[in-house]
């Protein structure tokens, strides 16, 4: 028997699929992130908030992050742990007032941590994409990074993990540091 490999993973939440099966992927990609970090991981929404990445009252993943105890896991604790381990994390979100709470939580962390060389915060006017980048897979779509956007609204996601989709999306990601805003 062959295994087939996927590397394209599209995924249609409404009213009638799970929530919980792009909750699940992303689990899947952050948690696979932190046994082998990229060296740079763009979060790339016009809308950014920090939603509950993963539920860790029950110790589950304690294993992973001793110090995270029996607590929700939120965006930021996440990012920041990221960024411990020597990763540089790229935020491009827009200049909605609603984005300010998510950076300033961030920023305060990271220096909190004493790893601000590991981000970078850029900002944008027309900004409509949204994505996830690391080095082993990207996720776009319709969804913002929001807790509405992973929980509430009707999105369309794909998952990509070929060599190629990685090197186009890092490609069209960096032209962010070199844009004006």
């Amino acid at each position: 028997m062959s295994s087939v490999e996927y590397q394209t993973r599209r995924i249609f939440r409404s009213s009638a699929t799970s929530r919980d099966v792009v909750r699940e992927l992303l689990q899947i990609m952050w948690l696979a992130e932190l046994l082998s970090p990229s060296d740079e991981v763009w979060l790339v929404s016009p809308w950014v908030s920090d939603f509950v990445l993963l539920d860790n009252r029950s110790g589950l993943f304690n294993s992973v992050n001793p110090h995270w105890n029996s607590r929700e896991i939120r965006l930021v604790d996440y990012v920041v742990q990221l960024m411990t381990s020597g990763t540089k994390v790229i935020v491009v979100t827009g200049y909605d007032q609603h984005n300010l709470t998510f950076l300033g939580r961030l920023k305060d962390r990271v220096v909190e941590a004493g790893v601000e060389e590991n981000l970078e915060i850029y900002k944008r006017k027309k900004l409509h994409t949204k994505g996830i980048l690391t080095s082993g897979g990207v996720l776009m779509g319709s969804m913002n990074l929001t807790y509405n956007g992973l929980e509430l609204n009707e999105e369309s996601v794909f998952y990509e993990t070929s060599m190629e989709a990685v090197a186009k999306a890092r490609v069209e990601f960096q032209s962010y540091r070199q844009e004006s805003a």
